[in-house]
């Protein structure tokens, strides 16, 4: 189970030399008590970058992201989909803003979430994040992420997701200063937080308008701090020092970073105009009136509610007044105190208004009911008749928006329901998607600490890595048929320690072997130093140290067996390396994968190979596919980066699959071997043909506990596994 995070944010705001404390438009939402299912953990920063043209002030933009914060936390669902209806919206009140009113202006938004340890960070626009930590990943896809917001119909989102650790930062901003360079961000785990928000500002120039968030261990807070109060303040003369506030901690024993270049990654914005240098007393709640289009009927409904509760209190108040003062006697009958007179003078006017009120409400609530099951209805129909695949899709979404908004306020939700079902299911079509239901296997979850990162399974056995821990855990069937239940076996052993002369740390990925091999092992597992240990139920481990290359070992990420060879993935080496084994052992020095052109692996976070081809997926989608040359003549040839066929409408081929965050890749076995990917956001898996042309989404029918999918597996028997919280869940794929 994840840890809690405490998380900082800090804005970074400069205007013609000068820092200011208030930075336009960074919103920052915990979750409310009343949170949506899923919801309670999320912290949500919102920053958006308005250009001038679009004539927003300060107090408007705040407006604007509270109501998107407000649509977030009330939406159950994926994460990813609950952040791009807020999008939609806020998107489509800035294209109406936009029409007749030429030159139109853009805004890019960038939405970072953090639940537990989890990042997801997207981007409308071509914004520019960067994670700090042991190493610098620059997030960046000015293509993936389009022009902004407010320039057509639909937003363009690019998603990135990652884990964000304990001392580590995020930084994100929309133009990049041209005086920043490699040391900018050098070392930026180990200075401390005012340090670099200090550095930050003082090499940006004359202009920087950036959000810089840091994470430390803590019971999940979220604290707003500009860079002015993140300095020490020198006491005065003879008074004691305060400590600084807030007290930042910093991890030791870190490794030095490596930065990446960011020469090349300057592509600027229009920056942002000027706002007001102080922030609202108070927090805008209700957003501007444009903002209530007919697109947003509770917005618009509140206000006639209210004018219509002032009315009549205006026109019932007063003749009730002077109706008492006629059917009441000069002289009391009974001996009332003047407070008791009082009271009910206060309390009959306003159990009046109260009933008008209800009744009214009542009724608005049927109107609103009316109002969106109309709509529904009639974008069902438009769905029904349109021939048009980007209309359809449109009018489909239409439906999910407003049958769901409907049902809200009725108690029979049967029409509503029902038309949910029809453009959910027509959705599903469009998308490739098949729903499957998935079921808890276990008898008694694992430990409430342990993350399952790696998954491998035959039909009858499930080994487990709890990075955790470091070690292998294996799950066996103890029941038949798709009724049978796993227990862990609490006698396998396969995880790190001393084996004779060798010394084998955490684990960080393991396959299996096959049966009869001459270690007699089940699966084989490695460490991060090139240690691999071989184990099998009712025995103990075998450990055995690699050949390095001759270049050493950088850090060892994941390892594939395929015809009898190991293949080692160690990106920060920058290679692959083959070792050619003979029945499963590999004694020998490794050859290196490529020929003379060599991709980068500096992102590449998972591996799968077939034959002699090999695929690298990298943390932004994109995938790398090689194939072994035989010769000098026939050298490694590679696709870099490959072309991935979606033929859903409205989509196209190209290096990523819209709205997919794709964290590992698996290959099925033959006859009719194909690729597996995971989301973990959405918790689909996504069935590939080899040559990368997309065939299906597998997803949930019945609802998962909240939470990432950490693992999965895909076994000979047709069955997906998936790994959520510490406990696994299975699926079995429907017949083709």
């Amino acid at each position: 189970m994840s840890a809690k995070l405490d998380l900082t944010v800090v804005s970074l705001y400069r205007v013609d030399g000068q820092d200011e404390a208030y930075l336009p438009g960074l919103f920052c939402a915990p979750a409310p008590r009343r949170a949506a299912r899923g919801r309670g953990e999320d912290r949500l920063v919102l920053q958006l970058f308005a250009a001038p043209e679009l004539g927003l002030s300060a107090e408007a933009q705040a407006s604007l992201l509270q109501d998107m914060a407000n649509g977030y936390f009330r939406t159950a669902g994926a994460v990813t989909s609950a952040l791009r209806e807020q999008v939609e919206r806020l998107n489509t009140y800035l294209f109406q803003r936009n029409q007749g009113a030429p030159p139109a202006g853009a805004a890019q938004l960038s939405l970072m979430l953090l639940r537990e340890e989890r990042l997801t960070l997207a981007q409308c626009g071509p914004l520019h994040g960067f994670q700090l930590g042991k190493s610098i990943h620059h997030y960046y896809d000015a293509q993936g992420a389009g022009r902004g917001l407010g320039l057509g119909q639909h937003a363009q989102m690019r998603f990135y997701q990652f884990e964000l650790h304990p001392g580590e930062r995020l930084l994100s901003l929309a133009q990049l200063p041209a005086s920043w360079n490699e040391s900018t961000l050098a070392d930026s785990e180990q200075a401390e937080l005012h340090t670099l928000s200090q550095r930050l500002l003082e090499q940006a120039g004359q202009q920087l308008a950036a959000v810089l968030l840091e994470a430390l261990p803590g019971p999940g807070s979220l604290q707003q701090v500009s860079a002015a109060q993140l300095r020490p303040q020198s006491p005065p003369p003879g008074a004691a020092a305060d400590p600084p506030t807030p007290t930042v901690t910093t991890l030791s024993d870190t490794a030095p970073i490596q930065a990446q270049p960011l020469a090349g990654a300057w592509e600027s914005l229009p920056t942002p105009e000027a706002q007001p240098t102080a922030a609202p007393a108070e927090p805008i709640l209700a957003a501007p009136a444009a903002y209530s289009d007919p697109s947003q009927p509770e917005m618009a409904a509140s206000t006639p509610i209210s004018e219509r509760l002032r009315d009549l209190s205006e026109r019932f108040v007063p003749p009730l007044r002077q109706f008492l003062e006629r059917i009441l006697p000069e002289e009391p009958i009974f001996n009332l105190p003047p407070r008791v007179m009082g009271l009910i003078a206060l309390l009959v006017p306003m159990a009046v208004v109260i009933l008008v009120a209800v009744v009214y409400l009542q009724f608005g609530r049927q109107q609103l009911y009316v109002n969106y099951l109309e709509r529904a209805q009639a974008a069902a129909a438009i769905a029904t008749a349109s021939g048009d695949a980007g209309e359809v899709r449109l009018a489909w979404e239409g439906v999910v928006y407003y049958a769901e908004r409907a049902a809200h306020y009725e108690e029979d939700q049967a029409v509503a329901f029902e038309l949910l079902g029809q453009a959910n299911a027509a959705l599903d079509e469009m998308d490739l998607i098949r729903r499957m239901e998935f079921n808890p296997i276990l008898s008694q979850p694992l430990a409430n600490d342990a993350q399952i990162t790696r998954m491998v399974a035959t039909n009858n056995e499930i080994y487990l890595l709890d990075s955790r821990s470091g070690n292998v855990l294996r799950l066996f069937l103890a029941g038949d048929g798709n009724l049978g239940r796993y227990q862990q076996d609490a006698n396998f052993r396969c995880g790190p320690g001393q084996y004779g002369s060798f010394i084998v740390s955490e684990l960080v990925d393991l396959a299996l072997l096959p049966r009869g091999n001459a270690a007699n092992a089940e699966l084989i597992a490695m460490d991060a130093n090139g240690n691999v240990l071989y184990c099998a139920q009712g025995q103990a481990p075998s450990a055995q140290t690699l050949t390095p290359p001759n270049n050493h070992w950088g850090r060892p990420r994941s390892l594939r067996i395929a015809n009898g060879d190991l293949y080692i993935l160690d990106p920060q080496s920058n290679a692959v390396w083959l070792y050619e084994g003979e029945d499963h052992a590999f004694g020998e020095a490794p050859r290196f994968f490529f020929g003379a052109e060599v991709p980068s692996l500096r992102e590449v976070q998972d591996m799968a190979v077939n034959g002699r081809d090999i695929y690298l997926l990298s943390s932004d989608g994109r995938m790398v596919r090689c194939t072994l040359g035989t010769s000098v003549d026939n050298p490694t040839n590679c696709e870099n980066p490959a072309t991935y066929t979606d033929t859903r409408p409205g989509y196209g081929n190209g290096p990523q699959i819209e709205g997919a965050n794709f964290e590992q890749v698996r290959i099925s076995e033959p006859p009719q071997p194909a690729m597996y990917m995971l989301d973990p956001v959405a918790r689909a898996v996504y069935r590939l043909s080899l040559t990368l042309s997309l065939d299906t989404q597998f997803r949930s029918l019945n609802d998962l506990p909240a939470g990432l999918a950490t693992a999965f597996a895909v076994t000979p028997n047709r069955a997906i596994l998936l790994a959520i919280s510490n406990d696994v869940y299975i699926g079995f794929l429907p017949s083709e």
